[in-house]
């Protein structure tokens, strides 16, 4: 959901998976300091929407989510332990190795986990403050060497914030922008601009689930909405979308409120179907899985029951989006070429993606043959 002011509408931090970076230098080089370490893997538990209306209970590995290791050299418990080494968890397995060459022994070590990944996005509890959780590992005594701390479970009142977290390296890693860390080709050197997921555990913020657009830019979420990942992600295609256009979105007119099925206007079916195609593009499936494990497929053709017709309907367009960056689609199999246009060129909606932009594009998106066969079977007809 998209809503302006309210109305509906560096891995060059992958390079951190494996940097620690220690906060003492080594000052002897004939006789280098011992690496003292805590290692394990960070994992969370989440209710599995897509798994259907049963949600069953599962366990992941948090994966690319921020450490750090913290630690206190004296033996006096009212010594302030100290940041010694920064980092982001394996983005296979969730292990994480939190080192420090430090002399002698550390007479307390833990390491504190954090809901982002580096600067490239992060959950906060609440827009004003914008704190991420986190929490300590369970902390270890007399550390001089590599000590297991085995697996780490995020506690389950703050484990849907890892699961938004975990869920957005998925996005991440289909953004098609090989020129730098950043998520757009808007971004090729500097700062990387950070997607922020306000998320709170209790659904306290009336009318949650939507990107705040002109407000703070973040995306505000609660409850159980993020046990769905097409939820997560179609949210962040929003925001997404939004820097692919340079900071801007069009206007979307009558989409409060929009329906997948339902007739709204061109550039609400614009942008929300962009978002749905996103998130079932990034999941490979065809389908938009709700928190409650309810789901609606995007499949539809002219004889499809209850669905109105044109490009005013984001099932329509979303599905169109679909087909044209499906494998064996017209587009190269792929979704990379909306992208680059997209960046290029912002459309108001998909009529002007479809007939003026796309021709345009360096190299031209066909509009003929299959891909024209593609929105007629979706009934836009232009």
């Amino acid at each position: 959901m998209l809503t302006r002011h309210r109305r509906l509408h560096s891995l060059a931090a992958a390079c951190l998976a494996a940097l620690l970076i220690p906060l003492a230098a080594c000052t002897n080089e004939q006789h280098p300091r011992a690496r003292t370490c805590l290692s394990g893997t960070l994992a969370y538990d989440h209710r599995d929407a897509e798994a259907g209306p049963a949600r069953p209970l599962v366990t992941r590995p948090a994966r690319n989510a921020n450490w750090e290791l913290w630690g206190r050299t004296s033996g006096h418990s009212a010594a302030p332990a100290r940041k010694l080494a920064t980092g982001i968890t394996d983005s296979g397995s969730g292990h994480f190795r939190a080192c420090v060459k430090a002399p002698g022994t550390l007479r307390e070590a833990h390491v504190r986990f954090r809901s982002g990944s580096t600067d490239l996005w992060r959950v906060v509890k609440d827009r004003t403050s914008q704190k991420e959780y986190a929490f300590n590992s369970p902390s270890r005594h007399d550390v001089s060497a590599d000590q297991n701390l085995g697996t780490v479970k995020v506690p389950a009142a703050m484990s849907n914030a890892w699961h938004i977290t975990d869920t957005l390296n998925l996005l991440y890693w289909k953004r098609d922008n090989p020129t730098s860390a950043c998520w757009t080709r808007h971004q090729v050197t500097g700062a990387c601009d950070q997607l922020t997921f306000v998320w709170s555990r209790r659904e306290t913020d009336e009318g949650a689930g939507y990107f705040d657009l002109d407000g703070t830019d973040y995306v505000i979420a609660a409850g159980d909405m993020t046990d769905s990942e097409h939820f997560t992600l179609h949210e962040a295609a929003h925001w997404f979308q939004w820097q692919l256009y340079g900071r801007d979105l069009p206007e979307a007119t009558n989409c409060d409120p929009h329906f997948i099925e339902k007739r709204s206007s061109t550039t609400c079916a614009w942008t929300e179907g962009f978002a749905d195609a996103t998130a079932a593009y990034v999941l490979g499936d065809y389908r938009y899985v709700d928190e409650t494990g309810g789901e609606t497929s995007l499949e539809n053709d002219a004889t499809t029951p209850d669905w109105d017709p044109g490009d005013e309907v984001q099932g329509r367009v979303g599905s169109s989006l679909l087909d044209l960056w499906a494998k064996d689609g017209p587009d190269g199999g792929n979704w990379k070429r909306t992208l680059r246009l997209m960046a290029a060129e912002p459309s108001d909606d998909f009529r002007e993606y479809f007939t003026v932009d796309r021709p345009e594009a360096n190299p031209p998106l066909t509009t003929r043959g299959a891909a024209r066969d593609i929105i007629t079977q979706h009934t836009i007809d232009y």
